[in-house]
């Protein structure tokens, strides 16, 4: 297996996304990364005191490198098609001889101090995702837009494109990164992975990948405790409406995602109950405020927090604009590349019909490098152990199989 530089990539990149001319190329355009700065370096031993603290011991056997991490801020697509500045950031293993490359996809985030870019609390998504590096990958942590230097628009919570474009766009501003710093890697694909919303990012993002043009494919696909249906899983959420929530937040948070990217017609009022109402429309969700702080703004149950009215309309079929902007962000897709997938059968956030149901789509297609873990007993909080593990397993031994084979 050969160590990768730009240049290979390059003659795809002027090939597919910049003009053509009749002028020689000496070096390429980065048309994506815009800035990029040092943050700082996340050592072992830093990693195995917030794993064991965590509960995690079995987690330090992965720990193999001090990190460095970076900033960067790069061009991607706003909602409407608009060129945007977007940001993220790029970990990258020290003294690694071998990395791969990692695009991970975070998990649902109140709070713009743990965005992957701001990095300014002690539980980040950078501190958290540090280990997957750590076992022997440069990994791309995008914010997704709402997020670092997007802050200042709503999050598009569970928004197929917008996810699909944010990841992707950073995985070319991170390869851009990379040539501008003269770092190698190994291999000719990326390992695509995520939990929760990032799970559906990551399946969002590998079906842009499969169906488009991109310099690379993914090599392993891992998500964990996902929501793919969320048609099927709205259904469920409201046919259930009395039993306990494990993240009413989430639903929250969805919904008026939800209502002002679609611009929905009924006011807030209509779907949420007073107080609530008032304190989702004047900012719970700008990413001021941790996620204990949002939540004890937030009732216990979903019958506190929606409106009698919008239940008995959504039974009746009477909230077509919110169904068909569901609908449109549901993804079915099945990857070609190896899809490793967890999900705790006692998961109260996403319901584990969505990859059960998953799991029946890909055995219908003949897919057979399909890997599918039920941990039984596990919620979608604790889910994230298993998956986290299970996927630094697969990640851990695809880097000493590289490495016996550059060794050849």
């Amino acid at each position: 297996m050969k160590l990768l530089k730009w240049p290979a990539l390059s003659v795809l990149l002027i090939l597919t996304l910049s003009c053509s001319d009749n002028n020689a190329v000496d070096t390429p355009d980065f048309t994506y990364l815009v800035s990029e700065d040092f943050n700082r370096t996340i050592t072992q031993s830093s990693m195995e005191f917030f794993w064991t603290f965590a509960g995690q011991p079995d987690a330090a056997a992965y720990i193999n490198y001090d990190v460095d991490v970076y900033r960067i801020v790069y061009q991607t697509t706003d909602l409407d098609g608009s060129p945007i500045d977007a940001s993220g950031a790029i970990i990258v293993p020290k003294n690694a001889s071998q990395p791969g490359l990692l695009s991970i996809q975070h998990a649902t985030i109140f709070s713009n101090a743990e965005a992957p870019y701001v990095d300014a609390v002690a539980n980040s998504v950078v501190t958290r995702k540090a280990i997957f590096s750590s076992v022997g990958n440069i990994v791309f942590l995008p914010d997704y837009l709402g997020y670092g230097v997007t802050s200042q628009q709503l999050h598009p919570y569970q928004h197929k494109e917008s996810l699909a474009s944010a990841s992707f766009d950073m995985m070319m501003a991170g390869l851009e990164f990379l040539e501008s710093n003269g770092i190698e890697w190994s291999g000719n694909s990326i390992d695509l992975i995520g939990y929760s919303e990032g799970a559906y990012a990551t399946l969002a993002l590998t079906e842009k990948m499969e169906n488009g043009i991109s310099p690379l494919q993914p090599g392993l696909v891992s998500m964990g405790a996902p929501i793919f249906d969320l048609s099927s899983t709205m259904d469920f959420i409201i046919d259930n409406i009395d039993q306990p929530a494990e993240c009413v937040a989430c639903y929250a948070y969805f919904l008026k995602s939800y209502h002002e990217i679609y611009e929905l017609s009924r006011p807030l009022d209509e779907y949420f109950n007073s107080p609530y109402d008032d304190r989702i429309s004047s900012g719970l969700f700008d990413g001021s405020q941790s996620a204990g702080e949002v939540v004890s703004q937030l009732p216990e149950s979903l019958t506190e927090l929606f409106t009698d009215s919008f239940i008995e309309r959504y039974l009746n079929g009477e909230e077509s604009e919110l169904e068909q902007a569901v609908l449109a962000n549901t993804v079915l897709y099945v990857p070609e590349a190896d899809v490793l997938l967890v999900h705790g059968d006692t998961d109260g956030v996403a319901p584990i019909f969505n990859s059960d149901d998953f799991e029946v789509r890909a055995q219908q297609m003949g897919k057979t490098n399909l890997t599918y873990i039920r941990p039984e007993g596990v919620n979608h909080s604790n889910g994230i152990f298993p998956w986290g593990l299970e996927t630094l397993a697969r990640l851990s031994s695809t880097s000493k199989q590289l490495l016996v084979l550059n060794k050849k």
